[in-house]
């Protein structure tokens, strides 16, 4: 990209992210529910559509304190899309509208129940359908009605983990049967602190596997912490002291992780060294020092919050593999969105608040 572009890229991603807690969706213990991909109509609702109609609902959950981000929830939120009108204006200039009915609901994919339910009338206006249909999703509102579904589905969720906590030790011990650790990390993540008996299991049976998703995913990780490095060069990048925390040190990839975080710290020393010795006669290089000094003197913090993206994605890419194929979504969509992947990528965001607070826009910008 160019300058201009990446920063054009940039102020979209923010765009999207408008409305979404980064804290709801990866740190909160509160009730948490899967987003589901709507279904594609024709030339209507496409596969773009859908997927800005997905990041919607993620802002709708998370400004009502659910998460959706991350962990195997048993419940889910979808719509059901009816387009009520699709015309040309006779006015000039001409003007493309498209109008929708969106049926909201929560349902209970164990028990197929719905648990709530909001009905929400859209129209978009453009100066074709594309745009009509691009302007409609932007007249999607997290309502009064809205609001007041998601506080009585959170409520019924709530009860039902009190009511079947046995339930969830059987999901948790049959993904761990399966290997499937960072599934059953997902379906630990899940359970609402507000269901105290059941999160006082999850919570002290969550270390154990996280231990043990963390070593299933230890070649993965080592992986991708490679491709960091290998991007990265000499410039300094927390997301490769994430990766590196984050395999276990009795795990065969550790001795290989060691090595090349050791010989990529030696890479930014020698550059920090250099653009010291540059500073005092180099205006620009001093500006890039500053930046380096303040990633280092914030190290910890945005390695954790790049720790805690790794291990809610590993967990979000589970959760929608085991669900895409139980096709029990009907009209609501064919399977659980890929959004929250989505939500990771323009997350690079994600520590937006606090690198925003200490003057760290480039290190976002990367």
């Amino acid at each position: 990209m160019t300058d201009s572009e990446r920063k054009a890229a940039i102020a979209q991603k923010i765009v999207e992210l408008d409305g979404l807690n980064m804290d709801t969706l990866l740190y909160g213990h509160n009730v948490k529910i899967g987003i589901v991909q709507p279904k594609e109509q024709g030339e209507d609702i496409t596969q773009e559509i859908a997927d800005r109609i997905s990041m919607k609902m993620m802002q709708m959950t998370s400004q009502n304190g659910i998460s959706g981000t991350g962990a195997a929830s048993g419940f889910v939120l979808g719509t059901e899309i009816a387009q009520t009108g699709r015309a040309a204006t006779g006015t000039a200039p001409q003007k493309m509208t498209v109008k929708y009915d969106l049926t909201f609901k929560v349902v209970n994919i164990v028990t197929g129940d719905v648990y709530a339910s909001a009905t929400q009338e859209v129209t978009g206006v453009g100066n074709s359908f594309v745009e009509a249909n691009q302007n409609f999703v932007k007249e999607i509102k997290n309502t009064p009605a809205i609001q007041k579904m998601l506080q009585t589905a959170s409520e019924r969720i709530v009860k039902w983990y009190d009511e079947n906590i046995e339930t969830v030790k059987n999901q948790v011990a049959q993904a761990e049967a399966d290997g499937n650790f960072a599934l059953a990390m997902g379906i630990l993540s899940s359970v609402p602190e507000q269901a105290k008996g059941a999160f006082l299991w999850a919570s002290s049976k969550q270390p154990e596997t996280l231990k043990a998703m963390l070593h299933k995913q230890a070649a993965d990780m080592l992986g991708e912490m490679e491709s960091v490095i290998a991007s990265a060069g000499d410039e300094f990048t927390p997301a490769a002291g994430a990766y590196f925390k984050l395999i276990p040190t009795d795990a065969p990839e550790y001795a290989k992780a060691q090595g090349l975080y050791t010989e990529y710290q030696k890479k930014c020393n020698v550059r920090r060294a250099d653009l010291e010795a540059k500073a005092e006669r180099d205006e620009q290089a001093a500006r890039e020092l500053e930046k380096v000094k303040m990633l280092y003197d914030h190290e910890e913090e945005l390695a954790n919050i790049e720790a805690d993206k790794v291990k809610a994605k590993y967990q979000a890419m589970a959760a929608a593999k085991a669900n895409k194929s139980k096709g029990i979504f009907g009209a609501l969509g064919d399977a659980i969105s890929g959004v929250s992947e989505r939500v990771f990528s323009v997350a690079d965001v994600a520590g937006a608040a606090l690198t925003d607070k200490l003057g760290l826009g480039d290190y976002v910008n990367r």
